[in-house]
């Protein structure tokens, strides 16, 4: 469905391919690079998430709500390891633990409110990492805008708002690349200033920086499948994270041209979100649950050397038997004793 330049600029985000009029889509990269075999981008419910350590998943709170929630996910919910198309015979990794903002409000994208639209998910076991992930720091972040450093997105949505029909297929698709720039807060302001038709009071988030995608221009751009993943800017081979998807004032999910929806679209991050709190507690999680997999893995180790031993020195162990020849007898003590030549054992 192509929203039209009279429906109301304000944000429109995520969940599975319904209309206007219900429960709004996920969005994913449209005009994207395939990037299968991505080492963080994973498959989280109809949408994406992020591998940020061995045990953290980032995705959004949306997300988890709309595909059975936290207790769901504690009890039922796996992920897969990242980068691949299909999940048919892959490993499943259980999830141990859902996080979300005890300030999460359930986003109303018509009106513009997104308050804490986060999630972290905690797994049981480790996901092998290849490609580090840390957050980036506010001074970072000034540093990849005066830069122009290239942000990129990697989700598992659609690559075309006719595939719409198509979402409940995500186990079959291909992940794919955003890239685009960040700007400065006040470039935000500015940009917005570009559009009188947009009420810029509605930019309730103080701070944000943004990332502009053209769609007019053919530029990789969100769709429906990709809320949960998260912009990152590469160097050195770290991945320093900017943010979770998210809309600003001026979005929609796979849009018309331009000439159509008179702006691009924005998406706004919040250095300033409750992610780094939220990371901090996962983090403390795995923590403690590696440090009670060791001290399990200690005894269950000195238990087996033990039994070894036991078993070694039962092999090992001493026995006397009596030896006779007429009248006369000795005792042989030995790990296997033997009667001396001329002797019977007794």
């Amino acid at each position: 469905m192509r929203v039209r330049a009279k429906i109301l600029l304000t944000s429109l985000v995520i969940i599975f391919g319904q209309t206007l009029s219900g429960s709004l889509p996920a969005h994913s990269v449209e005009f994207g690079q395939d990037a299968t075999g991505d080492p963080n981008a994973v498959k989280v419910g109809g949408a994406s998430g992020f591998l940020y350590s061995e045990r953290i998943i980032l995705t959004v709170g949306h997300v988890i709500e709309s595909s059975g929630g936290p207790a769901y996910w504690e009890s039922n919910g796996g992920i897969y390891k990242p980068g691949i198309v299909n999940i048919s015979g892959q490993k499943r990794y259980g999830v141990k633990k859902v996080l979300i903002p005890s300030t999460y409000v359930k986003p109303d994208y018509r009106n513009n409110i997104i308050i804490d639209d986060l999630a972290i998910l905690v797994l049981r076991e480790d996901i092998p990492l290849t490609k580090k992930a840390v957050l980036a720091t506010e001074e970072q972040m000034q540093r990849f805008v005066k830069e122009k450093s290239k942000v990129e997105l990697v989700g598992y949505g659609i690559t075309d708002g006719s595939q719409r029909s198509s979402l409940s297929l995500i186990n079959n698709r291909s992940p794919n690349k955003l890239t685009s720039t960040l700007i400065s807060p006040e470039a935000v302001v500015q940009f917005y200033k570009q559009y009188p038709n947009v009420d810029s009071n509605k930019i309730n988030k103080p701070g944000v920086y943004g990332i502009v995608q053209h769609r007019e221009l053919q530029q990789s751009h969100i769709c429906d499948g990709d809320s949960g993943s998260v912009f990152f800017v590469e160097e050195n081979n770290v991945r320093y994270v900017l943010g979770p998807t998210g809309l600003g004032l001026i979005n929609n999910n796979c849009p018309p041209p331009e000439y159509e929806y008179p702006s691009p679209s924005m998406s706004w991050i919040d250095p300033n979100s409750k992610l780094r709190d939220l990371l901090k507690t996962a983090e403390k999680i795995v923590e403690e649950d590696k440090k009670i997999e060791l001290a399990n893995a200690e005894e269950l180790r000195f238990w087996k050397e033990l039994a070894a031993k036991q078993e070694a020195d039962a092999k090992l162990k001493k026995t006397t038997i009596t030896c006779l020849n007429g009248k006369l007898f000795k005792k042989v003590t030995a790990v296997k004793p033997v009667c001396p030549k001329g002797y019977k054992k007794k």
